[in-house]
């Protein structure tokens, strides 16, 4: 995968693009970064579209990105498409289409691994994550209207 994404921010990309496509621990600092660097409605750049390289990281792992440690969802991954979805609101409905399908995915997960007991931990994350995108829109709705646009 290569950047199409040009702009003042292309060479970090490039590296998140570069770890996303390595094994997890380089994934996990991918997510980091995205988590991180995409803070909506507050950036005066833009920041380039991450959304191919979360919905790459998500299928490899059949949308269940796990912490090494317990097995359990890495908050990561819920934070870096709430994140990439807030960025710009034509990115909310891919956002919402994600954390459906790591819904979906923790759902057949607890139907089919005996061992996984933190499906209602992980699902709240997936839930907690799609109110704050929720939030963050009304919020960004209201600042606009505020500032007169």
């Amino acid at each position: 995968m290569s950047s199409t994404n040009n702009g003042k921010f292309s060479e970090l990309f490039g590296v998140i693009e570069d770890y996303a496509q390595r094994e997890y621990h380089y994934q996990d600092k991918a997510l980091q970064v995205i988590a991180g660097s995409y803070v909506f409605m507050f950036e005066s750049e833009d920041m380039p579209d991450a959304r191919p390289v979360l919905d790459n990281i998500l299928e490899q792992y059949d949308y269940v990105f796990t912490t090494i440690e317990r097995g359990n969802l890495d908050p990561l991954i819920v934070d870096a498409i709430v994140k990439v979805a807030l960025y710009r609101e034509e990115h909310m409905e891919w956002g919402i289409n994600r954390l459906g399908r790591i819904l979906e995915a923790l759902f057949r997960r607890s139907r089919t691994d005996e061992t996984y007991e933190d499906y209602v931990t992980d699902t709240n994350l997936v839930i907690r994550g799609l109110e704050r995108m929720v939030t963050g829109s009304v919020l960004e709705e209201f600042v606009e209207a505020s500032n007169g646009g």
